[in-house]
């Protein structure tokens, strides 16, 4: 035993005699020191990613490195000429005066170019801005197609094959989920994106809301000294003719920074669904059938403006304001057939239903915010929230049946009106405090509160005489209330990093459906720890895990009792009844060389929600409702890759593989499955020169199931090319989505007396050409950015990941 002491401790002896330091002092041309530079040592034999760091607020730095080999010195900093530099032991390279980049002392032209998927250690990152196969899409449609997301038929979206995704924008939680997060995300254009983050396991500080994680949408905004801007311009067409066009300007000055954004997205999408639909007996006898056909003309416009200012009066706070809107105005047209048949396959009815809808879907948005460094180096941070929505809509169906020999037997008309509001109140208190140089505490308390009142009225004509439809009306209050808590511990050190935290939320509940004088109370507390832990083996290896606790409510459309109509035989329904799910979530993870990652995560589940597809008995009908499952047990593996297939080649391939286990009773039958979710992403650059590129994405989702239902393979490829001209302030991106005509959900059921199969073909495949044009000051001022501007741009950054 005194031996192997020995030798452990001389084995630590010699890897700390081994190691070596690299420090220096980054300056400007006037010898003023530049914060916030990049440092990155690389590997001279293999060009890997070595280890990187900040210059402090000095503009001065210290690595420590492993052992003596062959390193290269890379500084870099935006504005100015990189420095390099090679050596092979301990050095201090005293100052290092970074030059600015064509020798302009005032004013620096800057062009970058990221690229589509990257990996920091706790999210994934899609470069949604300047991606050429992005253009023209609608912002849902770019989540469909990143990195293990997945978004079912009704807008429902998992991540790594769990439900229960928190959708952000700029760092401010929407609070939306289903319909209402799906119509959000339609109307949102990629024009008005620059990237989108993926967390899958979010610490203490955001609300433990959300089992699959947080998607973070990050909106674009002006980073320039001056006045400057773009326009974009990008029509399309695919089965219909389709255009989006925005403008961002941008004024930022030493103590000011105003920005306003506008879009308006204009398009008619297209819609055909099939389906094959059999009640049965107990003995799996079909009971009855009927065969659906559908065609969908969808036409939408949105308005999305966008206006804030920041003011810094001094380097230690900041006030910020923004204001933004979305007004969508949507419809819908469509024609239903279906064929009724008897247990013996034998046609009793033919039914024409025409359904018309148009709705008016109205949102305002406010943001307040307050960021003040103290003395100490603690950082308060205050935001308050105001969101306001409105909904309208009008429906019509109107439905004509037919005997088998083509008499009508009967007519009917349907129609609805609806008016729905919901109000949002919030804000939120935020501390960091340095212990040290390397450690670091951090605290909060937010408080929100959500009010929505949805009323529905449904009306009958028959015979020219219209009465209203008091069994299928109703009106909806439901009030909530949170009140979270949380604290962190975070350790820094030289070959490790971890966090520990707490969250504590108090949840107040109620709701009326006020037609039928049913109400429901709940209150409930709950703690959710929260604790991750990096351990660096060596340059090239990095190993972590992570462990929290998580909750999700049922969104406000699932609660919602109303009955919205697909077709005279089948509608949705929401389910005040539902109870918030709970998932313990695990994660162990292992970068290699700074590039390669791989992740496996398991998360187990009560009271799953899920949405069921339930049968109606007595009506004959489908029931597309909201309900818990006992359980789900959920593995996940996640790796991902870049790569060069050659040097004017970049690629990246993501893979996230799960594997669910859903147990419970589903409309009175036990549910015991289990189904892989896979999917694969690709994304390949290729420069050619000349300032001009072209990009392939790859996506495919494997079949798998979603609770009781199947859903076939999907997959699509598309194509862009880019060409910038006039020293960039002009591009040019052509996009070809989905050029096969792939990405369609096909799948089937089978349980509880139900079974079906569907199409449902969307107008995916679609062409959009694009020009951007950028006008103004396309300068950063070197002295002016490295202080002002990156600090601001550093506290922007922070409120956003709140």
């Amino acid at each position: 035993m005194k031996n192997v002491s020995m030798i452990i401790v001389f084995l630590f002896a010699q890897s700390m005699l081994a190691q070596i330091s690299v420090k220096g002092s980054v300056l400007d041309n006037e010898n003023k020191p530049i914060s916030f530079a990049n440092i990155a040592i690389f590997n001279t034999n293999d060009s890997t990613l070595v280890k990187g760091v900040i210059s402090d607020d000095v503009g001065k730095f210290e690595i420590k490195l492993q052992r003596e080999k062959s390193y290269l010195l890379k500084v870099s900093f935006l504005g100015f000429q990189q420095f390099e530099k090679n050596f092979n032991k301990s050095i201090d390279f005293g100052d290092i005066v970074l030059k600015p980049l064509a020798e302009q002392l005032n004013n620096v032209v800057v062009t970058a170019q990221k690229p589509l998927i990257q990996r920091q250690q706790d999210k994934l990152i899609v470069n949604v801005e300047g991606s050429t196969v992005s253009l023209g899409n609608s912002t849902l449609e770019i989540l469909e197609k990143s990195p293990g997301i997945i978004v079912d038929q009704d807008g429902n979206m998992s991540l790594s094959g769990r439900n229960g995704v928190r959708v952000f924008m700029d760092g401010k939680d929407l609070r939306l989920q289903g319909d209402e997060l799906a119509n959000l995300l339609r109307s949102m254009p990629s024009s008005n994106i620059e990237k989108i983050e993926i967390i899958t396991n979010p610490s203490a500080k955001y609300e433990a809301q959300g089992n699959a994680g947080i998607v973070n949408i990050v909106t674009k905004k002006g980073k320039l000294f001056g006045t400057n801007g773009n326009l974009t311009l990008t029509p399309g067409y695919g089965r219909h003719f389709r255009w989006e066009n925005s403008i961002n300007i941008n004024h930022r000055g030493e103590k000011f920074n105003v920005y306003g954004q506008y879009s308006l997205a204009k398009r008619t999408q297209w819609m055909k669904i099939d389906i094959d639909r059999a009640f049965l007996d107990e003995d799996d006898d079909i009971i009855s059938s009927y065969k659906l056909k559908s065609l969908f003309d969808l036409p939408i416009e949105v308005h999305s403006p966008r206006f804030g200012v920041d003011f810094q009066p001094n380097k230690k706070t900041s006030y910020g304001i923004v204001l933004s809107s979305v007004i969508n105005n949507s419809g819908s047209k469509a024609i239903n057939k279906i064929k009724q048949y008897d247990g013996n396959g034998d046609l009793i009815s033919n039914q024409l239903t025409d359904t018309d809808t148009d709705s008016k879907w109205r949102q305002l948005m406010t943001n307040f915010n307050i960021r003040h460094e103290f003395e100490n180096k603690s950082v308060l941070d205050f935001d308050f929230d105001l969101a306001k929505y409105n909904n309208s809509s009008d429906q019509s169906y109107n439905s004509s049946f037919f005997t088998p020999e083509g008499e009508v037997s009967n007519a009917d008309l349907l129609e609805g009106d609806v008016e729905g509001y919901l109000d949002l109140y919030g804000f939120s208190l935020d501390y960091e405090l340095p212990i040290s140089n390397k450690n670091k505490f951090e605290a909060g308390w937010k408080n929100t509160w959500v009010k929505t009142d949805n009323d529905l009225l449904y009306f009958n004509t028959v015979d020219g005489n219209t009465t209203q439809n008091n069994q299928l009306s109703n009106r909806f209050i439901y009030d909530e209330a949170i009140y979270g808590l949380y604290a962190t511990y975070s350790i820094n050190k030289e070959k490790y990093n971890a966090q520990i935290g707490l969250r504590g939320e108090y949840s107040v509940i109620s709701g009326n459906q006020v037609t039928t004088n049913d109400t429901f109370d709940n209150q409930y507390f709950e703690l959710f720890p929260s604790a991750t832990f990096n351990y660096s083996l060596n340059e090239n290896n990095v190993l972590g895990v992570s462990l929290s606790r998580r909750i999700d409510r049922p969104s406000y459309g699932q609660l919602n009792p109303f009955r919205f109509f697909v077709d005279t035989n089948s509608f949705r329904v929401g389910n005040p009844f539902l109870k918030p799910q709970f998932t313990w979530l695990s994660e162990i993870n292992y970068t290699l060389n700074n590039k390669y990652y791989f992740a496996f995560s398991y998360g187990y589940t009560i009271d799953n929600l899920n949405a069921g597809i339930l049968q109606d008995g007595e009506e004959q009908s489908i029931v597309v409702k909201p309900i818990n499952i006992e359980s789900l047990n959920s593995f996940a593996l996640t790796f991902s890759a870049p790569f060069k297939l050659a040097s004017w080649i970049q690629s990246n391939i993501n893979l996230n593989a799960s594997y669910n286990i859903y147990e419970g009773l589903v409309s009175g039958s036990q549910l015991n499955r289990s189904t892989p979710v896979v999917t694969i992403n690709s994304s390949h650059s290729i420069n050619l020169g000349n300032n001009f590129r072209i990009q392939l994405g790859t996506f495919n989702l494997l079949p798998h199931y979603t609770s009781i239902t199947k859903i076939e393979h999907l997959s699509s490829v598309s194509l862009g090319a880019q060409k910038t001209v006039w020293d960039g302030k002009g591009i040019f991106r052509l996009n070809i989505n989905d050029i096969f005509w792939n990405q369609y959900p096909v799948g089937s059921t089978n349980f509880g007396g139900l079974k079906d199969k569907f199409h449902s073909y969307r107008d995916n495949r679609f062409a959009t050409f694009s020009f951007t044009w950028r006008f103004g000051k396309q300068t950063v001022r070197a002295q002016n950015r490295r202080r002002t501007g990156i600090q601001e741009e550093l506290n922007r950054a922070r409120q956003q990941n709140k």
